[in-house]
């Protein structure tokens, strides 16, 4: 976990080799990309629910940034975009639309393709539901999207949520070393907001669609951020939310709290026990066996 930003990973993290393999369209076997080829051909078959997850999230939305009713010219990048599901309902709406996704094609026969978002600050809107927690250097992803967006253009953002593990008990949900390869709370995500370039950041509750997706539980965290002008991007730590160290506490409590839950001293020793005191005893572990080998064969 990182002690200024309050972001927890997965150790090893995957490379950007393997990530590149494990979301890419030719990804086989258990690969994510093969998961989202079989939800895709699925979708036919639930039409509703699908419809019923847009329209309940874009109410929720509709405060902060004109879903349905867009000014002329309104363009939207949804990073990550998938089957493009968010894009449709867009695009009828009036929306220019823009995605990146390398896991399908199955969005682009509808909407323009992109394979990084567009430094040109010329987007009013931009989209990542669910994909920072499959990201090595989710703060990189953030300045992408500041770079993309104009002045006061609405980031929309969804992820895992660390702080409320728990109430949701879900700690795989969060980190699993394999899909969701980073964790994050709300602290570590304004954090990292206000190092990208946004300037403000408000809590996107949905009651309903926590009755929908997650049984009611808190599991997931929705934020909207507004960006910056461009001569305020790329704050540094000294300008970031709270002070140093605050949004680690935060993280580092809720774990406190989700292992008292659990009343397990095994959770506690790999989860709060740091990792150099673990290798410490490994390693004294490793030199008394050796020790006792060579006693062995004298």
């Amino acid at each position: 976990m990182c002690r200024e930003c309050g972001l927890a990973f997965a150790n090893p993290l995957p490379t950007e080799a393997d990530l590149r393999r494990h979301y890419s369209k030719d990804g086989g076997g258990d690969s994510y990309a093969a998961a989202r080829r079989r939800r895709t051909a699925t979708m036919a078959d639930r039409p509703a629910r699908v419809r019923d997850e847009r329209d309940v999230l874009f109410d929720a939305l509709a405060p902060h940034v004109p879903v349905r009713r867009p000014p002329p010219g309104a363009r939207v990048l949804d990073f990550g975009c998938g089957d493009g599901k968010y894009l449709d309902l867009l695009q009828d709406a009036g929306w220019e639309t823009y995605g990146i996704e390398p896991s399908t094609d199955a969005a682009f026969s509808r909407h323009a393709r992109l394979d990084a978002p567009l430094q040109d600050r010329t987007f009013d809107f931009a989209m990542l539901h669910h994909v920072l927690e499959h990201v090595t250097h989710p703060l990189t992803v953030l300045r992408q999207i500041a770079g993309a967006l104009r002045a006061g253009g609405v980031l929309f953002l969804s992820v895992p949520r660390l702080d409320t593990l728990a109430d949701h008990g879900d700690f795989k949900y969060c980190l699993d070393g394999r899909n969701h390869v980073v964790a994050f709370t709300e602290a570590s995500l304004r954090y990292l907001l206000t190092r990208a370039g946004f300037t403000g950041t408000v809590i996107v509750e949905s009651p309903a669609l926590d009755a929908m997706l997650t049984g009611g539980k808190p599991l997931r965290l929705r934020m909207v951020a507004w960006c910056g002008p461009a001569e305020a991007g790329h704050c540094g730590p000294a300008n970031a939310a709270g002070p140093s160290g605050a949004a680690y506490r935060e993280a580092v409590r809720a774990l406190h709290r989700y292992g008292r839950r659990r009343d397990s001293m095994l959770w506690y020793l790999r989860c709060m026990v740091p990792v150099r005191t673990r290798g410490a005893f490994l390693d004294r572990a490793v030199e008394r066996r050796a020790r006792e080998r060579r006693r062995a064969r004298t």
